[in-house]
């Protein structure tokens, strides 16, 4: 079976979160918190499965290949999901919710990359239907019901962290490309291929031995996502108008409350 953009098919992958997501939130919004948490264990344990399954599959058939290094946003999205709803991280909800959520989602969307997969029921190809699904779950299983609260500092701490992964991507993306000959483009940052911002690709590369960059497109995505990112961290502080003083504390932190 061979994919279609905008088949009925894609159309239903588009709207599969709705589908799931909305009987999920009405059947678990008033249960115990035990029982939302232990679903969230499920989501997340199946979400880094699948990344797992993805990376063996392309070990097995190719060898080391940079697709392996879970640097791409949606790739890394799929840890942060088991993070965020196995450990009840704020700092890994903070990075799903804000980012790899609008990610995952725009890869449902703008899904063609399944249109080169002669047989959509290749490991490959459910790695991505599947992997980029759970990721859009994930984030908003993890807030809408409340598994997690982000705060500011979460957020910012949250921020650090890509900052943290955002340096060796942009070295790797280079090494790998301009030297190796892969086409890689972890958080989309060497260039504008895969997002839909082609028009701030401006001037060339700047070329300092064997490493390049183009440092206006870097520094303008970086700056566009940190402003999208928080415009949407401020949505999930209105789930919580009618409940300010609802915390989260993840497993480390209950476990030593309960012990004093």
């Amino acid at each position: 079976m061979v994919f279609e953009m905008w088949s009925v098919w894609h159309i239903l992958y588009i709207l599969s979160p709705i589908i799931i997501m909305v009987p999920l939130y009405f059947l678990l919004r008033h249960r115990s918190y035990k029982t939302r948490y232990i679903i969230g264990v499920i989501i997340g344990i199946i979400s880094l499965l699948i990344l797992i399954v993805r990376n063996i599959d392309i070990y097995v058939n190719n060898g080391f290949d940079p697709e392996i290094i879970p640097l791409q946003v949606c790739h890394f999205g799929n840890i942060m999901v088991f993070i965020a709803l196995v450990f009840r991280s704020k700092i890994a909800t903070s990075i799903l919710w804000c980012l790899n959520l609008l990610a995952a989602f725009s890869s449902l969307v703008v899904a063609d990359a399944l249109t080169g997969y002669a047989d959509i029921f290749c490991i490959r190809a459910q790695a991505y239907i599947w992997g980029h699904l759970f990721i859009v779950i994930g984030a908003l299983y993890a807030v809408l019901l409340k598994i997690v609260r982000i705060d500011f500092k979460s957020f910012l701490w949250g921020m650090g962290v890509l900052l943290l992964l955002l340096i060796p991507s942009i070295i790797l993306n280079s090494y790998f490309n301009d030297v190796l000959g892969f086409h890689v483009n972890y958080f989309y940052i060497y260039n504008s291929d895969g997002v839909p911002f082609e028009f701030l690709y401006i001037g060339d590369r700047a070329v300092y031995g064997w490493f390049t960059i183009n440092w206006i497109y870097t520094i303008l995505i970086v700056l566009i996502f940190s402003v999208l990112m928080f415009g949407i961290y401020c949505i999930q502080k209105l789930l919580y108008l009618k409940d300010k003083d609802y915390k989260t504390y993840n497993i480390f932190q209950k476990k030593k409350s309960l012990n004093s």
